[in-house]
């Protein structure tokens, strides 16, 4: 299910952080966004998702427009979320943050196979876990929404190697089965090794997109450098 951006506008109040900004997200695609700090990656994140108002365009998922409704009516029509911060509830267990997801027994059993320290630790209370346990813990959730969308701020960051690559591994695999995917992003190997499109972005907007043949470290360094 594709979701399309048409000239939106938005951010804090009266402090626009971005101006008419276009995207087109495919179904079965992975759409990977770098650009340094303060370019508004989490604030375009949270437009999406429904946390901030549009203050201008269009937000369309299969041709339908969206942009008007609150965040949880988004998330039923399919778009999922997994935010920079935030993305788990500190006072419940593993187990109850992953069960919150509406995930069945057998997709949270081999969630927590995919991931064993979810797995050492359903019964430990979320908050008390690391920052990247509670990020390996994002994820999972956002990977048992069943989303037709998913938008992933910064999934990898203080995440081990070993993880980062079965993260990969899952959002591969959402990709094959349909799903659009944001992948927000700084880790140069992971965009490189499964992104199809590469958008770079600056304060002022999209300053240039790379087509999967023409991903290399390289082009998405300099990206990160604008």
């Amino acid at each position: 299910m594709t979701l399309q951006l048409e000239a939106i506008t938005g951010g804090y109040g009266d402090t626009l952080v971005h101006r008419d900004l276009s995207l087109a997200l495919p179904a079965g695609q992975i759409t990977a966004i770098v650009g340094r700090n303060g370019t508004g990656k989490t604030t375009l994140a949270r437009l999406i998702a429904g946390e901030l108002p549009l203050q201008g365009g269009a937000i369309r998922l299969a041709g339908y427009e969206i942009g008007g409704l609150p965040a949880h009516a988004r998330a039923r029509r399919g778009i999922v979320t997994m935010p920079q911060t935030g993305m788990v509830f500190d006072t419940l267990s593993v187990r109850e943050n992953l069960h919150l997801t509406g995930g069945t027994p057998d997709q949270i059993a081999r969630i927590a196979q995919t991931f064993p320290r979810l797995g050492e630790r359903m019964a430990q209370r979320a908050g008390s876990m690391s920052g990247g346990e509670r990020k390996i813990l994002g994820f999972a959730r956002a990977m048992l929404g069943n989303g037709k969308v998913l938008v992933l701020d910064e999934p990898s960051e203080g995440v081990q190697p070993e993880n980062i690559q079965r993260m990969q591994a899952e959002i591969t695999a959402r990709k094959a089965a349909g799903a659009a995917i944001l992948l927000l992003e700084q880790n140069v190997s992971m965009i490189v090794s499964i992104a199809d499109r590469v958008h770079a972005l600056d304060t002022k907007g999209f300053t240039f997109t790379l087509e999967r043949a023409d991903i290399a470290r390289e082009a998405v360094l300099a990206a990160l450098e604008i």
